[in-house]
């Protein structure tokens, strides 16, 4: 059926070539309409990227700046896994668009970013689209309940990913607060305290680490942290708790990040005692 669509497309460009006026042609609505669905199917249909950026360009000759040809070619270049060539073509869509600019397209860029292993650019990206939903307490009332706890579910996602836990921890709060029979927004809680909890464990080798070392010895850029971050992971299993309390089918989703996040735990405890030992053998 798909190969058939695309045929029927192929044969319609033919015939618009043949029988269509140059000048009503190139006022670009038919060439923009079958070019740029010719692309979506090549794209989401069969994967047939090469034909896809040629259909694209043909409709930016007569239309250089068509702004769906241009996502499509991002698309396209995904595809071919040419993240570079499709940051940069992203980035100009970006600039183009301006304040009409959406969350999809700064999500797509920041994840172009990610694959590219441009980790700065990425964190810039979701920087900008945490900025997007920021909403105001009095706005929050007059937004559906479902939107915003949608919303709050995003931004909370973006926040954990740019390792800023206590804004996600907040976040989350009044998600809960808000809504507080959702159980998606309790495991958001959780995870917003789980990964805190690993991250502060990450700190904590560093820091016993240093502590073992000669004064004179240790990196002054590692930081005492304050010990109460511990209680993160304790946070983070009630919050699960509270969300198989609301809905127990979420039971086996959530022992598996507890579970997961007890290994983690066990092993960088362990890490920190051999590297404290190790420290203190050297030492003396």
């Amino acid at each position: 059926m798909k190969i058939q669509t695309i045929l029927i497309i192929i044969i319609a460009i033919l015939v618009a070539y043949i029988l269509i006026p140059p000048d009503v042609y190139q006022e670009t609505d038919v060439r923009s309409g079958i070019g740029n669905g010719l692309s979506g199917i090549l794209i989401g249909g069969v994967e047939k990227y090469d034909l896809a950026m040629m259909t694209s360009d043909w409709v930016l000759e007569a239309n250089t700046s068509n702004i769906e040809a241009r996502e499509l070619q991002v698309d396209a270049l995904t595809g071919l896994e040419q993240y570079n060539a499709a940051i940069e073509m992203q980035t100009h869509l970006l600039a183009d668009k301006g304040t009409l600019t959406t969350k999809t397209d700064w999500t797509k860029l920041a994840e172009l970013n990610t694959n590219a292993g441009n980790f700065g650019g990425a964190i810039d990206a979701y920087e900008t689209l945490v900025s997007m939903y920021d909403i105001s307490p009095a706005e929050a009332e007059s937004v559906e309940t479902s939107d915003l706890m949608r919303s709050y579910s995003e931004k909370g996602a973006l926040l954990i990913k740019l390792q800023r836990y206590d804004e996600a921890i907040a976040c989350y709060n009044s998600a809960v607060e808000r809504e507080p029979s959702s159980s998606a927004a309790w495991i958001g809680l959780g995870d917003a305290y789980l990964f805190k909890s690993m991250y502060d464990q990450g700190k904590l080798k560093d820091m016993y680490k240093e502590l073992g070392k000669k004064p004179s010895e240790r990196d002054s850029s590692v930081k005492r942290i304050d010990m109460s971050a511990v209680n993160s992971n304790r946070k983070a299993v009630e919050a699960y708790q509270k969300a198989i309390e609301i809905d127990p089918l979420v039971y086996p989703f959530v022992v598996t990040k507890i579970m997961g996040s007890y290994e983690k735990t066990v092993g960088d405890y362990q890490d920190i005692l051999e590297n404290f030992k190790t420290s203190q053998s050297d030492v003396n």
